[in-house]
């Protein structure tokens, strides 16, 4: 980023193929474009076609679980945060199509909502993800960590929290909202590229990128839904089961150093026994991530044949 004023200059004379306004931040070094126009963000698309990676997030409103609205749209490509303004564009009529490239990665923090909002914009799923809360819980750390928490642990940096629960609908946006949108995606890639190494020296990113497919596939394709009880087992004989579960769970995790919550939660081990005792285990198996039944599934059988 520019250290001087001299610098700042010079990028804002780089910017000026934008028609957009340009907006300065808190720190003077820091510079946001913010994008209104279809013609804007069809440029913006053609520019960000070309990076690797870019750091996502999203403002929405949400009223009910199938009624979402797109708000705002943050990018961080690493020399420039852009804030696309969904409301004023309207129809984005394709011209955000590196949010579906295959060589563009998309880094969020807990992307389930953001990845549901974009779709209500545009109609698309996502593809090439990585969340750096995800990534921490494969690295042995907390399972629900805020992008806040995160930034403030692993880089020593408060970021601003005051425009959490802002109306993202209402036009025009405040600074206030510009700034802490910008903030949000400001450190993403900071994190993705500590957690990418780790999780690459750790031989967990395989597995992180099949979480996240995972993830997308029961947001958008159907549940499947496990019987209500073992069949065949009393509730003792369930309970006592569910415990010995819980046990290897908790074993597996200590030795891979990943979060329990994230490996198995209570909920998913008792849905998973459920369904084992409908379809068996290797059916089952099937319809989790190959990295989760593959650790699961020789210690589980043990236990198995005993009921």
């Amino acid at each position: 980023r520019p250290s001087s004023y001299m610098a700042l200059s010079l990028k804002i004379g780089l910017l000026t193929s934008f028609t957009c306004k340009k907006i300065l931040i808190k720190r003077l070094k820091e510079l946001f474009t913010y994008i209104d126009s279809i013609e804007d963000l069809e440029f913006l698309n053609q520019e960000l076609n070309h990076k690797s990676f870019v750091g996502v997030d999203t403002e929405f409103r949400r009223t009910t679980k199938d009624n979402m609205k797109l708000a705002l749209l943050q990018i961080n490509d690493l020399e420039e945060i852009y804030l696309i303004d969904p409301v004023l564009i309207g129809d984005p009529k394709g011209k955000c199509d590196f949010l579906f490239s295959d060589s563009v990665t998309k880094i969020f923090h807990s992307c389930k909502e953001d990845i549901e909002a974009v779709y209500s914009w545009t109609g698309q799923v996502m593809v090439n993800l990585f969340d750096t809360q995800l990534a921490e819980a494969f690295l042995d750390g907390h399972y629900s960590i805020g992008y806040q928490g995160l930034v403030e642990q692993k880089l020593g940096i408060t970021v601003d929290k005051g425009e959490t629960r802002s109306n993202w609908i209402r036009r025009p946006l405040t600074d206030s909202q510009l700034n802490y949108a910008a903030s949000d995606v400001e450190f993403l890639i900071d994190l993705y590229e500590d957690q990418k190494q780790a999780l690459i020296e750790s031989n967990k990113l395989l597995w992180h990128d099949e979480e996240l497919k995972f993830l997308s596939s029961r947001i958008f394709s159907p549940n499947i839904q496990a019987d209500e009880t073992c069949k065949g087992l009393t509730k003792a004989e369930e309970k006592n089961l569910l415990n010995k579960f819980h046990e290897i769970v908790l074993n597996i995790s200590e030795a891979e150093e990943i979060n329990p919550t994230l490996f198995f939660s209570k909920k998913s081990q008792k849905d998973f026994l459920r369904l084992t005792f409908s379809e068996g285990i290797e059916e089952a198996s099937n319809k989790i991530t190959d990295w989760r039944a593959g650790l699961i599934f020789d210690p589980l059988s043990d236990i198995l044949q005993e009921y």
